[in-house]
């Protein structure tokens, strides 16, 4: 009997439980460690945000999903790993053995660490539910980051606040100009949707400082906050370096296109926790994520049956579609662009589907 530990019910290991649900292998035990009792999914933060799902709606219950098919499920954090010895060591001192292991455990955010007690972040994810109700209501809230979650949330706080009738009060700060990371065009068309929707947001600005009652921006300008939601860069769990494993020079666990460890030949990894060598700048993206899922589960089963190893080859373009609140959303592919209504139920649509093939398991 062989010991296949996954660590994190993110994308790629959904997957995999999924699979050992319709193929169970009596040849392997699969443990799943998690902090949390459930797996929320991110792509209807937005949703959830403005009030359009409830919290069951957003998330995955692990530990039923894991009695459900068999699998051993620890709620726990591992805060280490010996690849040597084979196992993984929890928060309390816990000691897990493998025979394989994989992490798909996300990543933080790359908060200033002496601004942290005044930020609520939002990674893990688990916390993402319990802050956001506070977030919302929130006299002035402020989100800095205008990459896409922090644009997603923006808006639908915006458009959660409108239809309650609270101050429209909120505002969006970033670095650089919305959505950079998908090129001029869709800066420049997400950021007319953000002043057509009348949100207050601010480009090309750096937060310096924060207080009890104000963030203090690059330029010496003060402005009033309640709430800070801090979604920046991602930032990699600290035990991968501290346990010696092969890393990036970020820290995120090092793989080769087969999602292995090149050192470490028992260790794989998939989603925003790992780096791919061969596409070092590759985005933490959960559209890759979910791609790597059929490559992860296939290699950690041909491992063990030491079969040749497939590789992950990220798509160039993908489908981006961000809920822009209001019962509209912001689609893109390379290029082309649209904003509507139309995209927001092709965005229902999939997120919905994707869900209710995990759920569906279990209930």
């Amino acid at each position: 009997m062989k010991i296949v530990v996954l660590v994190g019910g993110g994308h790629a290991h959904l997957h995999g439980l999924k699979q050992f649900a319709e193929n169970p292998r009596e040849d392997v035990q699969l443990v799943l460690i998690s902090p949390a009792a459930y797996q929320y999914y991110s792509g209807m933060f937005s949703g959830f945000t403005e009030g359009v799902y409830g919290l069951d709606e957003i998330r995955i219950d692990l530990k039923r999903l894991a009695e459900k098919i068999g699998v051993a499920f620890y709620q726990d954090t591992i805060c280490a790993i010996d690849p040597v010895s084979r196992t993984l060591t929890g928060l309390h001192g816990q000691s897990y053995p493998y025979d394989v292991v994989s992490f798909d455990i996300g990543s933080q955010t790359d908060s200033p660490e002496a601004l942290r007690k005044y930020i609520s972040p939002i990674k893990p994810n688990y916390h993402f539910p319990k802050q956001l109700l506070t977030f919302r209501e929130s006299a002035k809230p402020v989100i800095v980051g205008g990459g896409a979650s922090g644009v997603e949330l923006a808006l639908s706080t915006h458009a959660w606040r409108k239809r309650q009738h609270l101050p429209l009060n909120g505002s969006l700060f970033s670095s650089g100009p919305l959505l950079s990371a998908q090129g001029a065009e869709a800066s420049k068309k997400i950021e007319a949707i953000a002043r057509k929707k009348e949100l207050p947001f601010f480009t090309d600005v750096q937060i310096e400082d924060i207080d009890e009652t104000s963030i203090t921006a690059s330029n010496g300008t003060t402005y009033p906050q309640t709430a800070v939601l801090w979604l920046t860069g991602p930032k990699s769990p600290a035990f991968f370096e501290r346990s010696g494993m092969p890393v990036d020079c970020s820290g995120f666990l090092a793989v080769n296109e087969s999602l292995q460890s090149p050192r470490f030949p028992e260790v794989f990894g998939a989603g925003d926790c790992v780096s791919i060598d061969r596409y070092p700048t590759l985005e933490k993206n959960g559209v890759y994520a979910v791609r790597q899922g059929p490559v992860l589960w296939n290699n950690l089963m041909g491992f063990l049956d030491k079969q040749a190893l497939s590789r992950f080859v990220p798509q160039s373009r993908y489908v981006s579609i961000l809920s822009t609140g209001g019962g509209e959303a912001f689609l893109t592919y390379g290029r082309w662009a649209l904003h509507g209504r139309v995209p927001w139920k092709i965005k229902q649509y999939i997120d919905q589907k994707f869900m209710k093939a995990y759920q569906a398991i279990y209930q």
